[in-house]
Formats: C-alpha cells, structure tokens, sequence
C-alpha cells in the first residue's frame, strides 16, 4: 500500500525535477530517489540511488535511515555505517541499509518534516555532515 502522503509528496517532488518513484516490494513501500551527490572521492562516484522505507501509516509515522542501490565504493572499500547493513533486493537490484539516523533530541517531525527533508537529511550522508551511527 502506498500512503496517500507519500503519493502527494512525490507529485510534488517530481515536478521540481527530482527523480523519484514510490515503489512497492514484498507488502512494503519505498521512495527511490535518483542521483544523490555524493564527493568522489572518497566515495566512487559523483552520484547515489537510495531506497528510503515508507511506513503504512506514513501520516502518523516518522521517516530514519535509508538503504544505498549496490555497488558502491567508499575509499576503494566499505563504509562503516554500511557494511553490517541487511541487504535487500527491489526491483531486481540489491540494496544494503545505512545506519544513517537523526541526532538524539532533533528527530524527524512529523508536522515540519517531509519525504523532501528527509532526502536532504540523507544527502548529508554522502558529504560526510556529522550524524551519530
């Protein structure tokens, strides 16, 4: 099922120019987001496709972490805050979760925040801003 918010939010999105498709995979929803900046180096590439989970109650749920579209390289290896990541596969690609999440006491609000603030949020992830593990 994917949450009428989410629908809404990625119109929205999408008509900014921003690359991105709900997709559902095994009773879940997703937002894959296209070409995320990234500084290469240290990562492999200039750009990044992520999965971020959508929660069925997307209205009253908060949004955390986001998986990375495999592969990828980070200083010619792995990532610390990836490499212990489940993988997953969505729409024939393979997936691995990044242990990416807000700071203690400045969690994603579900009133002010958005699918929009949240890819900015995982963008971080890529220029290396400083987040807990």
């Amino acid at each position: 099922m994917i949450p009428e918010r989410a629908k809404q939010e990625v119109e929205a999105l999408t008509q900014r120019g921003r690359n991105i498709e709900l997709v559902e995979a095994n009773g879940q929803c997703y937002a894959m987001v296209a070409g995320i900046e990234a500084h290469a180096p240290p990562w492999g590439a200039e750009r990044f496709d992520i999965l971020i989970v959508i929660p069925a109650l997307y209205s009253e749920a908060s949004l955390d972490g986001f998986y990375i579209g495999l592969p990828y390289t980070f200083n010619d290896g792995t990532h610390e805050r990836i490499k212990n990541g489940a993988v997953i596969e969505v729409r024939g690609r393979k997936w691995q979760q990044v242990s990416w999440h807000y700071l203690d006491g400045k969690p994603w609000r579900q009133s002010l925040d958005s699918l929009e603030t949240h890819i900015v949020h995982c963008r971080g992830f890529f220029l290396a801003r400083g987040v807990k593990p």
